[in-house]
């Protein structure tokens, strides 16, 4: 893609400000090699793919990136990236430093444990990355510095953005586990795992959503919902008790016992009695003389 590759830095007497400088630019066509662990930098490097396929590795993680994905390298960080054989990346980077790069980064969701991102106009990115490198070329370091916080603009806009579908798609998780344990709580053998598989994320990530929108576990839930179901029956049915329990989604009569002594602290044969006292024939009074 590039007729040639360069790479320029500065030196010391061209920092903008202590807070925030462009330090290092560049592009290059990357040459299929065999993998080597780069040297940990002292300051932070983003990159943007622009064409062809690469692998990243930081933090014992694996990211296959192609034309539009983007990386940063935070400081004294190990980490290693080189291109796919048969479409080898094509990418442009910018190293900045100072005080305020880390919390610049962050502001585009980048930091922590996250060091990828995408951007969906490919040649939007690129005119700016270019941008940056020939205002960092012509010692114009103010522009360079400038057309470097549209970058980071564009990206905190798709960092909000996929931070709001994010959290709708969390929530849909939930609304689709709640809704297969209400059509499957009268299957005795009904497990959380098979409800995580069936709305495709890992139990444990489906226990957090849980504990953080419904503040409680997803057996708990089932638990909850099965003993639910129940009580109506107890309450409105002339089921025994042991019909309730199979029609509740328990096993027997002694694990819905144990089970609903557990959470109600009564029995469910007590539970029946009260529910019984405590319910009047209608309009019982009006027809004493």
């Amino acid at each position: 893609m590039f007729k040639e590759n360069k790479w320029l830095r500065a030196n010391q007497t061209q920092a903008t400000t202590a807070d925030l400088s462009i330090f290092e630019v560049g592009y290059e066509d990357v040459h299929p090699r065999a993998p080597y662990q780069y040297e940990q930098l002292d300051y932070y490097l983003i990159h943007f793919i622009v064409q062809g396929e690469g692998l990243f590795f930081i933090n014992d993680e694996l990211h296959q990136l192609s034309c539009g994905d983007g990386f940063m390298i935070p400081p004294h960080t190990d980490n290693n990236y080189y291109p796919l054989v048969g479409n080898p990346w094509s990418y442009r980077w910018i190293g900045v430093r100072g005080s305020a790069a880390g919390r610049v980064l962050q502001a585009a969701g980048l930091g922590g444990s996250t060091f990828t991102y995408h951007h969906d106009d490919v040649a939007q990115l690129d005119q700016l990355f270019a941008g940056v490198y020939q205002d960092f070329a012509n010692d114009h370091f103010f522009g360079a510095l400038g057309q470097f916080y549209e970058i980071i603009n564009l990206l905190q806009i798709d960092h909000e953005q996929n931070s709001r579908l994010e959290v709708s798609l969390h929530q849909q998780y939930v609304l689709d586990a709640t809704g297969l344990i209400e059509d499957r709580f009268q299957e005795p053998d009904l497990r959380i795992g098979d409800i995580a598989t069936a709305v495709q994320i890992e139990r444990t990530y489906l226990y957090k959503l849980f504990m953080h929108y419904l503040g409680i576990s997803p057996k708990d839930y089932l638990v909850q919902y099965r003993l639910n179901h129940a009580t109506q029956l107890l309450r409105r049915s002339q089921l025994t008790i042991a019909q309730v329990a199979v029609q509740s989604g328990f096993t027997d009569y002694s694990q819905f016992s144990k089970t609903f002594s557990k959470y109600r602290h009564q029995s469910p044969s007590e539970f029946r009695r009260r529910s019984a006292r405590t319910t009047l024939a209608p309009n019982q009074d009006w027809l004493r003389p």
